[in-house]
């Protein structure tokens, strides 16, 4: 284990890993026992009917203010939504598109972070435009190719879920912002792993949920908004949650907040934010700077072992790698399979093993793995 983690902070936390090796973490994160028992305790007092508005009002409030510390930003630059998905679709359709606008994406992403945005480009009459790949990258070079005066949104993962290859998102925000476009950052493979400041980052607009390097349940999703962008982006769906004085349920015209709780169209799955305060206070417990330097040596020391054992993989260098770790080893399929039996937990994504050890990982793990492969 790296030595700025506590191997005794692993143990409390997260007693499930020491029944396997997982290194599996950007597909679903291990989420901590304290996260596991608030939500069964959460489910024992609706059961009993110990529940009221006011608490649940609160379980949102706090975990807004806990994404803020984590992230960047302030509490009210945070919506809830129930999905990355739903994020990405709530700035999609929030956007105006002038005669002759375009959508600048990269053949890299995610389906959530590309299907939303060939609809919008359909409905709203913008091109497409898709920046092409080399070897599990796109260099902002080739972003900025792409990218014009009539470029309206750049939507970019800040790890790529499949290379692992990591964007410089301030670098790019300021490329868009000087053509007069938003920069939107699907940033589910890199919150809770990669240290991150969205307002210094520049980012007009992010999403993520809180299943992977986060931690937390599936259900419990999120929005950013910049500061700056945050009145010029309007709903194309408005609910109750999402208006002033939500709590008076007489009839009257209802304006939309000024905050990103705006595009918080109805009750949240209230659970799955029980559970994301838990894991999210356990994160906060750590300095992000610590965190990050743990899975990025996690991942460096797995780029090592490969090189000595003569399995190919992406390296982008430091700037752009990222604790997601693409290998080619052979027959990788059967692999897999045999990984799994071992207990051994990782993914196959495009032809290629996709290893992404977190902070919580050992170097004995990856010894594990690497002990498999040869």
């Amino acid at each position: 284990m790296p030595d700025n983690i506590d191997s005794a902070f692993v143990a409390m936390y997260f007693p499930t890993l020491a029944e396997m090796t997982y290194l599996n973490n950007a597909s679903t994160g291990i989420p901590p026992s304290i996260t596991i028992r608030a939500m069964k305790e959460y489910l024992d007092g609706i059961a009993h009917a110990n529940d009221d508005f006011e608490r649940i009002m609160e379980i949102l409030r706090t975990a807004r203010g806990s994404l803020s510390k984590l992230l960047g930003g302030t509490d009210a630059q945070y919506g809830l939504v129930p999905s990355t998905s739903e994020g990405i679709n709530a700035f999609a359709h929030g956007v105006q598109y002038p005669q002759g606008s375009n959508i600048v994406i990269c053949d890299l992403e995610f389906p959530a972070n590309y299907v939303p945005w060939q609809n919008a480009a359909r409905i709203y009459g913008a091109e497409l435009r898709v920046v092409k790949s080399q070897g599990g990258a796109v260099p902002i070079e080739s972003f900025k190719e792409r990218i014009d005066d009539n470029t309206r949104v750049v939507a970019v993962s800040q790890v790529q879920f499949a290379s692992g290859f990591r964007t410089q998102l301030k670098e790019l925000a300021r490329v868009v912002h000087d053509s007069g476009g938003y920069l939107f950052a699907d940033i589910i493979q890199a919150a809770g792993c990669i240290s991150i400041d969205l307002e210094k980052e520049e980012v007009d607009f992010a999403a993520a949920q809180a299943a992977k390097w986060l931690l937390g349940p599936v259900g419990a999703g999120f929005v950013y908004v910049r500061k700056s962008v945050i009145d010029e982006i309007r709903p194309r769906f408005l609910g109750w949650f999402g208006v002033e004085n939500m709590d008076d349920f007489s009839y009257s015209e209802k304006a939309p907040l000024a905050t990103a709780s705006k595009f918080e169209v109805g009750s949240a799955a209230i659970l799955s934010y029980v559970g994301m305060n838990e894991s999210l206070k356990v994160l906060l417990k750590l300095p992000a700077s610590a965190r990050e330097r743990a899975a990025l040596d996690n991942a460096a020391y797995l780029r090592k072992r490969l090189s000595e054992i003569g399995i190919g993989y992406y390296e982008f260098g430091p700037k752009n790698n990222s604790a997601i770790v693409s290998c080619a080893p052979r027959d990788v399929d059967k692999l897999q399979a045999m990984l799994l039996k071992s207990k051994i937990h990782c993914s196959v994504r495009n032809g290629r093993l996709r290893v992404s050890p977190h902070f919580y990982n050992t170097h004995e793990e990856i010894d594990r793995l690497v002990k498999c492969l040869r």
